[in-house]
């Protein structure tokens, strides 16, 4: 197939280990974000015109085969393409999983009970309602916790510990996700998503 023949030649490139660390947002057909796609997967949509419309400046640029007159095929992959599908994730109010790097990101890597700054690796994922009373994987029932907050909560909720949380844990929609995945997001990407995210501040009390 066509697609199989474009070699990647943009910013990005690790020679050593041949990835591509730029990815491209892509849109269901109303317009609305679903996911980042790597290279190969939006060259494959573009070539197979599966790509409604698309905007932003050329993120990747691909090389081709040479014709007979010795010139180049090029393809230019824009930051943003609108596939001509539609996606379900917009519909569900709790998604089936609660992400790590979601959650500590959406907390601003806050211990939610004493408001400690967490490193990512030491940070610990707390059920507000502890898991083993039949609290659930959700982002509402999760948060960011340091390891003595953890500890002195143990099995018992917030009222219980007599610990207040700092902020409401929320569930980040899926433009906010994308948001908070810790991927390399670039400006025209981004400008994007803060359109539909419903990122909310961590600082504040409840």
């Amino acid at each position: 197939m066509a697609h199989r023949l474009w070699q990647y030649v943009g910013q990005g490139w690790d020679r050593g280990s041949c990835m591509n660390t730029t990815l491209i947002l892509k849109l269901d057909v109303s317009g609305l974000p679903i996911s980042f796609v790597g290279w190969h997967t939006a060259a494959r949509l573009l070539t197979s015109e599966k790509v409604i419309w698309s905007m932003g400046d050329t993120a990747i640029t691909l090389r081709g085969g040479t014709n007979r007159d010795g010139e180049r095929s090029m393809l230019h992959l824009p930051a943003i393409i609108s596939v001509s599908d539609r996606s379900n994730i917009w519909n569900q109010e709790n998604p089936r999983r609660a992400y790590r790097r979601v959650i500590f990101q959406r907390d601003e890597g806050l211990c939610m009970y004493c408001g400690t700054s967490v490193p990512f690796r030491h940070f610990q994922m707390d059920h507000i309602i502890p898991k083993s009373r039949g609290g659930p994987d959700t982002y509402q029932n999760l948060c960011c916790s340091c390891g003595v907050c953890n500890d002195r909560k143990k099995n018992r909720t917030p009222d219980e510990a007599g610990m207040k949380l700092l902020a409401v844990p929320y569930v980040p929609n899926p433009a906010a996700r994308l948001i908070l995945s810790g991927r390399a997001i670039i400006a025209d990407q981004m400008d994007y998503l803060k359109g539909y995210a419903n990122l909310r501040k961590t600082r504040r009390e409840v």
